[in-house]
């Protein structure tokens, strides 16, 4: 089975995202869909020294119109790379693995990426390379796909076209989703079942649903077993005849 996971690329993705993603042998950023302020496209949440959480926000240039993430750029006009890279110094600097996290971090900060996808993407790479995960990521706008006008039909397409034969999704946990095409085309769907786990996080009272760097900073590549161990994946129902025969893959540990 080749499991396919497809989500928005998110800034510093936190921890449930990982998890499927390095539950799933490709993972496709779906870069083909709107732009939405409202979702952590441009943001992440992380922890600072006074035990509360702060934003950390990349400035997007707004042009009046809906915008494809895709095409979504960053403002060169401001100085957030080097406001990052502070806060990170400054509230993380005494965790166990600071001193070998930082640089891989700042080097992707120097890249001076043009486009939030492009930043997005390495930084997530970045993090799944040091966390040892061999997932392959792979951009829907570079995908030859068909693009249906309904929505699961998109991605079974996206499927399809990333090598997939069964998807990942954690879409279930918070709304329906009709996931008949993917049934009538003998495709698996295994729905993420999340549990944040509690780690000796820095600065007061444990923060949930940070950006995926607050854990990676106490606890390293050790990490990647805790990202494991919070998620399993279920069938949302029985798969087609002859597709395979146990729905839950051995990646679950």
């Amino acid at each position: 089975m080749t499991p396919v996971s497809i989500h928005q690329p998110n800034f510093l993705p936190w921890m449930k995202l990982m998890a499927k993603i390095a539950a799933s042998d490709v993972h496709v950023v779906y870069d083909t869909v709107q732009y939405t302020r409202s979702e952590f496209h441009a943001r992440q949440r992380m922890k600072n020294r006074s035990g509360g959480t702060s934003w950390l926000s990349v400035p997007i240039m707004h042009t009046g119109e809906r915008q494809v993430l895709c095409d979504v750029r960053i403002d060169p006009r401001q100085t957030w790379r080097r406001r990052h890279l502070e806060h990170l110094e400054v509230h993380y600097r005494s965790t166990p693995h600071f001193d070998e996290l930082y640089p891989l971090v700042q080097e992707v900060y120097q890249r001076d990426h043009d486009h939030l996808v492009e930043h997005n993407v390495d930084l997530t790479s970045a993090l799944c390379r040091y966390l040892g995960f061999g997932t392959r990521i792979v951009r829907a706008s570079d995908l030859d796909a068909p693009v249906p006008e309904h929505r699961q039909e998109r991605w079974l397409e996206l499927v399809r076209a990333a090598g997939g034969d069964a998807h990942l999704t954690s879409s279930g946990s918070t709304y329906e989703v009709d996931w008949s095409p993917f049934h009538r085309a003998g495709v698996p769907v295994l729905e993420q079942r999340f549990e944040h786990p509690v780690y000796a996080q820095p600065h007061g009272e444990f923060v949930p649903g940070l950006g995926v760097l607050d854990l990676l900073f106490v606890q390293g590549r050790s990490s990647a077993s805790t990202i494991h161990a919070s998620s399993r994946f279920e069938s949302s129902g029985a798969p087609a005849a002859g597709s395979i025969a146990n729905p839950q893959r051995s990646v679950l540990r």
